[in-house]
């Protein structure tokens, strides 16, 4: 009996060396990935760099260390990345989710190990009087304590299997979480530039303002003399109108830029943030753009290992192969084993004695037949979400691609429209000196300068936006690369990062 045993055991242990569905393997992407970004061939080549380079340009480490909105040298912006990464609420949901995703896999590490139970029981009963003898007491007592040990056989590997589907969410949930810490610290960089740029546009109307009521005032002046028409007073009261027009506006988009910060930081929004900036402290937009470095190059294929969102996609991926392998575990015979010990006696001072002893060994063997066909389906519909789950990282992965060769593009347009525009608002401000100039030696009519005030004023307000655009797109190309977050997420879930072991050694095998 024992040598039948140890066979026994031996076999089950074979068995359980052995699961059941694929292994997974990263899918083909079904796209030819060039060797090089296509955006860098249109760019010049002293404006492209490595990305190593780019990334460690301002921190002179290459270790993926760099805290690049540090770069801006604003301690505002860094104060607020800080508050928005301890007190969002959204990064505070992509955390519990993680921690969910723990508990989960702890209860599929736990499904492979024997369960252990401890029970205990007290009972008093009373028979009926004309069902018992009168030698016989009618009350009756029962006491036990007993021990229970149930484990499931692995056979097939449906409960490793469940293991790696949890353990690939659990990564998922993790790279999830860091996507949206990258998302999160982008979004705030994004709209510090939105409200520093809207600050610059509302500044720029107060002096245009300031300016053509002084032109008002000139104008004013000479029309008391009878040097202009009444024409020309109105002509500049309508242009003074307009441009005052535009005031309100601004200041409104400025306030709601605000309260969206304040939303990313997780403060009541009151639209005050950042309002007690001076004037030198909110109007370096100039060159923020070059803080970052030169455009950083790459290989297209570096996405697939550096971006979260990708990673978080594969991980799914991984997890729904394995669900595979679960479905295709039901079609096979399942063997458990019980065993229970303890104390049962009629006498609670009795309980713990040697002739109260009782113990029983059970095993199960359960066997699907008739519902094989239910199962078939189960197999089918998981590896149909397999199927789903390949399409979707496929179409991640090119939307990925997209995203960093606009950004590429972005970019270098952006840098030329820069260099017109620097060119654009000088030549109004000569113009609009020559204007007045003419104008006030009778050499030219008020129109024209009026025009030349209004060009000068759409020159500034498109640069800063050109200027704002910039450097947000540079933002944008550091998300899109899945730029150096990690220091910086707070990542305090520590599940492996590492590729998901499979659950056994024969890749793909059946049972």
């Amino acid at each position: 009996m024992m040598i039948r045993a140890l066979l026994g055991c031996s076999v089950i242990l074979l068995l359980s060396g052995c699961a059941t569905g694929p292994n997974y393997v990263r899918p083909e992407l079904g796209a030819d990935v060039p060797e090089q970004w296509s955006a860098q061939t249109a760019a010049a080549p002293d404006q492209a760099s490595s990305l190593g380079d780019a990334l460690s340009s301002e921190s002179g480490s290459s270790d993926g260390s760099w805290r690049w909105w540090e770069a801006f040298g604003d301690p505002n912006l860094n104060d607020l990345v800080v508050e928005a990464l301890a007190h969002n609420h959204d990064l505070d949901a992509a955390t519990s989710r993680v921690l969910e995703a723990q508990a989960m896999l702890g209860g599929s590490k736990s499904a492979l190990y024997p369960a252990l139970d401890l029970g205990a029981a007290a009972a008093r009963s009373k028979a009926s009087s004309d069902l018992t003898s009168p030698l016989f007491s009618p009350y009756n007592n029962n006491f036990s304590v007993t021990g229970t040990v149930r484990w499931e056989a692995d056979l097939w590997g449906k409960l490793r299997r469940g293991k790696e589907a949890s353990t690939a969410t659990l990564l998922a949930s993790e790279q999830d979480r860091r996507a949206f810490a990258q998302i999160l610290i982008a979004n705030v960089t994004l709209t510090w530039l939105q409200v520093k740029e809207l600050q610059l546009q509302v500044d720029l109307n107060e002096r245009t303002v300031a300016n053509l009521t002084e032109h008002l005032a000139t104008v004013s002046d000479r029309y008391q003399r009878g040097l202009v028409s009444a024409l020309d007073l109105r002509l500049v009261r309508q242009n003074l109108a307009s441009t005052q027009a535009a005031g309100p506006s601004l200041r409104q988009e400025l306030v709601a830029a605000r309260r969206r910060l304040e939303i990313l930081a997780g403060r009541y929004p009151t639209g005050s943030i950042l309002s007690g900036l001076g004037q030198d402290e909110s109007s370096h937009l100039i060159s923020l753009a070059h803080r970052l470095g030169p455009v950083p190059t790459g290989l297209p294929g570096e996405l697939l290992e550096r971006r979260p969102d990708l990673l978080a996609a594969e991980a799914r991926l991984h997890a729904a192969t394995a669900g595979i392998g679960q479905a295709k575990a039901a079609l096979y015979p399942r063997i458990s084993l019980t065993a229970e010990g303890g104390s049962k006696t009629n006498e609670l001072a009795n309980l713990f004695t040697s002739p109260t002893e009782a113990w029983s060994l059970v095993s199960n063997l359960f066997m699907p037949i008739l519902n094989r066909g239910a199962t078939q389906a189960q197999i089918k519909a998981a590896e149909a979400r397999a199927k789903q789950t390949v399409a979707s990282y496929r179409s991640s992965v090119l939307q990925a691609f997209a995203e960093v060769e606009n950004a590429l593009d972005q970019d270098r347009h952006l840098a030329l429209q820069e260099n017109f525009l620097v060119d654009s608002v000088e030549q109004a401000r000569n113009s609009l000196v020559l204007a007045e100039d003419r104008y006030a030696r009778g050499l030219d009519n008020l129109l024209i300068t009026l025009d030349t005030q209004r060009r000068l004023y759409s020159a500034e307000s498109q640069f800063l936006s050109v200027q704002r655009s910039r450097c947000a797109a540079r933002v944008s190309l550091i998300l899109a690369l899945g730029g150096p977050w990690s220091d910086v997420t707070n990542e305090t879930q520590t599940a492996s990062t590492e590729t998901i072991p499979h659950s056994d050694s024969n890749e793909g095998a059946d049972k």
